[in-house]
């Protein structure tokens, strides 16, 4: 078996057909899907079998008997997942009919750890058959011990790449977190030191029909300190792999960024200005007493993930004096209190 295609779904009956004719209709025929139902309220799970009756064995579902959320519904398909490299769909994207034939033999037989292609961001009413482009490309080879800038560049996403499955291992997504392929995908790809890159428009993401991350940048957010444990995975697991030291400088680049965009969505949220401002500058104080400050970091690559109104703006706040533990009790209490006066 080449490919696994892991698809945690949870409520997406009105995608699912998109997303079933694009992988059935892949070139590379040597796959089998794994669909991982998160307890869905909707037809989904109907759905999902009368795809496994069609085609098993190279459809499979399962049922989580509790919604337990993406990470863990990944988790749960690596442990079915039965091929040479390991892939994570979303259920409400589709993907071009030769993304993985491309990416698969643009190896060259050779034993790459990551492949990673490009990514389309379409609107939700979009089929699949509307957006497929007849552009391609061959891949290039990323030495990250020789280009290691190169990674802050690439998409922190899962559901772009193949990872080897002997790489990753026993690796797991964290789990009951928003963001955690973050930690994910740019932890293993400072383990690898080659990483196969196409800019083919292969994964067609449906950015406004998402129930989580994308639709929660612009609405009151109670989970937003899961970037923190997001952050820290990341520099646990390159320490854990002894690269840390040398990727460094690109961790904490990451990291930072990472924490600037919840701010910069906390600065777009439908809130009191007073506990907008409060819930930033504290955001932006824990940031800098775990990682760094704004100035401390690559600031082309800074510039080039977080615009540059919003970094003056939080280059004039003033300096904090809080520890972490103060920072994190001040944060908590005012995402209390937003939700309390957001409460009906």
């Amino acid at each position: 078996m080449k490919i696994s295609v892991i698809v945690p779904v949870y409520n997406s009956e009105k995608y699912l057909n998109d997303l079933f004719t694009s992988l059935l209709n892949q070139k590379l025929e040597d796959i089998e899907i794994i669909a991982i139902d998160d307890n869905s309220s909707d037809k989904s799970l109907d759905i999902l079998k009368s795809y496994r009756d069609k085609f098993y064995p190279k459809i499979r579902v399962y049922k989580n008997e509790t919604n337990l959320g993406v990470g863990a519904s990944r988790n749960r398909g690596l442990i079915y997942a039965k091929g040479e490299y390991v892939s994570f769909v979303d259920s409400d994207d589709f993907i071009h009919p030769l993304m993985y034939y491309d990416m698969y033999h643009g190896r060259d037989n050779h034993k790459i750890d990551i492949i990673t292609t490009g990514i389309v961001f379409v609107k939700e009413e979009a089929s699949f058959q509307d957006y497929y482009r007849n552009r391609r490309g061959k891949g290039f080879l990323l030495d990250t011990r020789k280009d290691e800038n190169q990674i802050i560049y690439e998409s922190p996403s899962c559901a772009n790449k193949l990872f080897r499955k002997e790489f990753i291992g026993e690796a797991k997504f964290l789990v009951d977190t928003m963001w955690e392929d973050v930690a994910f995908s740019y932890a293993h790809m400072f383990l690898t030191d080659h990483i196969l890159v196409f800019h083919n428009p292969d994964y067609y993401y449906r950015k406004q029909s998402k129930t989580g991350v994308s639709a929660q940048g612009l609405r009151f957010n109670p989970k937003l300190r899961d970037i923190f444990k997001v952050a820290d995975e990341l520099k646990r697991i390159t320490l854990n792999a002894d690269r840390y030291d040398y990727f460094k400088k690109q961790i904490k680049l990451i990291q930072v960024v990472s924490v600037l965009q919840r701010i910069r969505e906390v600065l777009d949220w439908d809130i009191e200005n007073d506990c907008k401002i409060r819930l930033a500058q504290d955001l932006y104080q824990l940031c800098k007493l775990k990682y760094a400050s704004i100035n401390d970091v690559d600031q082309d690559g800074l510039n080039m993930r977080i615009d540059f109104l919003k970094l003056d703006k939080i280059r004039s706040w003033p300096e904090g004096n809080m520890s972490i533990e103060e920072s994190e009790k001040d944060i908590d209490e005012t995402l209390k209190l937003i939700k309390k006066k957001k409460a009906p």
